[in-house]
């Protein structure tokens, strides 16, 4: 099922800090470096033309350094070559743990693989975030990764159809979500469903985005799958 969704968020004036006194210490999930790194493990797909193809990756990066339940997608990629060339490299793959108040956290995990040719040269570059924010932020900074769980709603049910939605949010330096929403690609969600994803993402806690050392405000974007099949976040 091919399904485009165009999420469009304008930053609104930060709201207001909440006192913290004994403020949470976080670190972020990142691939490692050396011979298990996503960037020595990916080779670049064969081509004669000149290209920049984005592949864009979400899934879940465990206490135990794996990413699991990841999928990718790159809409100029007709042949999913490039888009392959990434996820058949995923269970090689190892990362750094993200830690909460140094306790090792999965956290939702999202990076894309950006593929460049040019003549006689091939790039391959990979940023741990969504690309959400590189209008404010440039590429250089790392997303925020939600770590609090978030089981399927009870009020959404098992459905006998497929969709995807797509949770949004702005996570702001504390880890904390204002103006958040649920957007369905086909078939919509009925009132009790989206009150229900929109009370976990109300109470949700993430490690907030990292930009030049500092903690900061962000733009977070992460797409589900919605079917028959109930999910549970595996912790």
């Amino acid at each position: 099922m091919k399904i485009a969704i165009a999420v469009i968020f304008t930053l609104l004036a930060p709201a207001a800090s909440l006192a913290a006194d004994d403020p949470l210490q976080f670190s972020h999930a990142r691939f490692v470096e050396g011979k298990r790194a996503m960037q020595n493990l990916i080779e670049f797909p064969k081509t004669d033309s000149d290209i920049e193809i984005i592949v864009s990756c979400t899934g879940h990066a465990t206490a135990k350094g794996r990413l699991r339940d990841a999928r990718c997608s790159a809409p100029n990629d007709p042949n999913l070559a490039f888009t392959m060339a990434v996820s058949r490299r995923f269970n090689a793959s190892r990362l750094v743990a993200a830690t909460v108040n140094g306790k090792a956290e999965e956290v939702d995990f999202q990076f894309v693989v950006i593929f460049k040719k040019s003549g006689e040269q091939e790039s391959i570059d990979i940023y741990p975030h969504n690309m959400k924010n590189v209008d404010r932020l440039g590429l250089d900074y790392i997303g925020a990764q939600r770590y609090s769980v978030h089981p399927w709603p009870e009020r959404c049910g098992n459905l006998n159809r497929d969709d995807l939605i797509m949770e949004v949010a702005i996570i702001n330096e504390l880890g904390l979500p204002r103006d958040f929403d649920v957007l369905a690609a086909n078939f919509g969600l009925t009132g009790s469903c989206r009150d229900g994803f929109s009370a976990y993402l109300k109470n949700g806690r993430w490690i907030p985005a990292l930009y030049k050392g500092e903690l900061v405000e962000s733009v977070w974007a992460n797409p589900r799958v919605f079917s028959k099949v109930p999910y549970k976040r595996q912790q």
